[in-house]
C-alpha cells in the first residue's frame, strides 16, 4: 500500500495571528508542489511537518499514526533540505555525508554504502574528495539533497532547492527530484513555478495561511482560463495601466509593450490570453483570486 501523509485542520497561531489556518490535505507518493507568496505559511507548514514547532491545533498522520507519538521513528522517516545554507567549507562532499550519517545514527558500513550510492545519484561521484568550499551553488544543493536522502527517508521536504541556480543546474536538480520521488512523498516548496510545472503531480496553493487550491497542474491551469488577459499599447499606456494592475507582468513586444494580468473578471479592452500556465495560476493567487 502506498504511503500517505494526512494533515487535518493543521493550525498555528502566533498570538492572535494565524500563520497557518485549518489546513487539511493528503500527500501521497510523488511530488507535491507548494506555492505561496512570502508570509503565506509555507515555512510554518514545513516546520510542523518536521516537528520543529508546536502546532496550535490539528493532526498529522503518517499511514494513520499521529507523528507526535512516533518520536525518533518519525524523524528517521523524513528528509529535509533547507534553503541554501552554510556548509562545512573544508569538508569534502564524502566527509560531510559521513558526518550527517553519524548524526542520523546510521552505522558506519551502511553510511559508507549509502554515501557512495547517493554521490553517484546526484552526479558528484567524481568530486566526492573535493572540498565543499570549491563547489558551485548547484553542487552544494546536490550535496544537501544527498544528505537529506541518508537513511532512505519516505517523506522528503525540499525548501527552495533550486534557488540561485543557473538554468542548467536547475534542470539537473529537478530531474534528480523527479527520479527520487517515484517511491517517496516529496513536498517541493519554491518560487520557481516552472520547477513545479515540470515535476509535480499535484500542486497546493497557500495564501495567508489558508489552503486555497490543491489539484493537478493541468486542472489548476484549466481553472485559470478566461481570467488571464493581456493589454497592448505604447510604453506610456502600459505604464499607466500598471498603476491599476501593479502585479501585472510587463513585456516588450515587437510592436510595443504588453501587460499580462489576472482577474476574476477581465476588464473591457483586455484581450483574453490564448495560452495559460501555472505561472498564471500563481498570478491569480497573488491577486487574491481563488484558483
Amino acid at each position: 500500500m502506498a504511503n500517505q501523509l494526512v494533515m487535518e485542520n493543521l493550525t498555528k497561531h502566533y498570538g492572535s495571528f494565524p500563520a497557518l489556518d485549518g489546513v487539511t490535505i493528503t500527500l501521497e507518493q510523488g511530488v507535491t508542489g507548494l506555492l505561496g507568496a512570502n508570509g503565506a505559511g509555507k515555512s510554518t507548514l514545513m516546520k510542523l511537518m518536521t516537528d520543529q514547532m508546536k502546532r496550535t491545533d490539528g493532526r498529522i498522520l503518517y499511514n494513520g499514526t499521529e507523528i507526535l507519538t512516533m518520536g525518533a521513528k518519525w524523524r528517521s522517516l523524513i528528509g529535509y533540505t533547507p534553503q541554501m545554507q552554510g556548509l562545512y567549507e573544508d569538508c569534502s562532499a564524502r566527509q560531510f555525508l559521513y558526518y550527517m550519517a553519524a548524526l542520523k545514527g546510521i552505522k558506519r558500513r551502511a553510511a559508507k554504502e549509502q554515501t557512495a550510492m547517493l554521490l553517484k545519484l546526484v552526479n558528484l561521484e567524481q568530486a566526492a574528495h573535493k572540498k565543499i568550499g570549491t563547489f558551485s551553488g548547484g553542487m552544494r544543493q546536490r550535496v544537501l539533497l544527498a544528505a537529506s536522502l541518508l537513511g532512505e527517508p519516505q517523506v522528503l521536504i525540499l525548501d527552495e532547492p533550486t534557488a540561485g541556480l543557473d538554468p542548467e543546474e536547475r534542470i539537473r536538480l529537478r530531474n534528480y527530484i523527479a527520479e527520487i520521488a517515484r517511491e517517496r512523498i516529496v513536498l517541493l516548496a519554491t518560487h520557481v513555478v516552472s520547477d513545479i510545472e515540470c515535476v509535480a503531480q499535484r500542486v497546493m496553493l497557500l495564501n495567508h495561511g489558508k489552503l486555497t487550491a490543491y489539484d493537478t497542474p493541468e486542472a489548476l491551469i484549466a481553472s485559470a482560463k478566461g481570467r488571464i488577459g493581456v493589454f497592448s499599447g505604447s510604453y506610456e499606456e502600459i505604464r499607466a495601466l500598471q498603476q491599476q494592475y501593479p502585479k501585472g507582468e510587463l513585456k516588450q513586444t515587437g510592436t510595443g509593450f504588453s501587460l499580462r494580468i489576472a482577474a476574476q473578471e477581465l476588464p473591457e479592452h483586455c484581450t483574453p490570453a490564448e495560452d495559460t500556465g501555472l505561472e498564471d495560476v500563481y498570478r491569480l493567487l497573488l491577486e487574491g483570486c481563488h484558483a
